[in-house]
């Protein structure tokens, strides 16, 4: 999921989820970013976030990120998608569904209290889904 058309100027965020492949087996691996009053709050394992919702059906998507902090939510129908050329073992011989007209409503919210620092949405957002999601929420 990607948007750069918030409610208000400045605002962008992208997310991503995957299975993520290494030497003994694979792993769910996530990267999100919210830029927000000038300030990056970054989501990932490696600053110790957590990926602690992750919902998909062919009607709707919904992920929630969290960190001792902060709290991103994401939440989206699933709009009209375009099937697109993707990547399968070095040829470009896959399909992936990606619409570009997606409406995204995020709020971002301190963990501890719940407090809403931000409620949003936009309409000309991204959202890509390919393979089996039910395999990426974390075991």
């Amino acid at each position: 999921m990607q948007s750069n058309h918030l409610d208000q100027p400045g605002i962008s965020f992208k997310a991503s989820v995957a299975r993520i492949p290494r030497v003994t087996g694979t792993f769910t691996g996530f990267i999100a970013g919210f830029m927000f009053n000038n300030r990056l709050h970054g989501f990932t394992e490696y600053n110790r976030s957590c990926m602690s919702m992750l919902s998909t059906s062919e009607e709707d998507v919904e992920i929630e990120f969290r960190t001792r902090h902060i709290t991103l939510r994401l939440a989206a129908p699933v709009d009209k998608a375009t099937s697109l050329a993707a990547p399968v073992r070095g040829l470009m011989d896959g399909r992936i569904e990606e619409s570009m007209t997606s409406v995204i409503n995020l709020t971002l919210s301190e963990t501890s209290t719940g407090l809403v620092v931000f409620s949003g949405e936009d309409r000309k957002g991204s959202i890509e889904i390919s393979g089996e999601s039910k395999n990426l929420m974390p075991r």
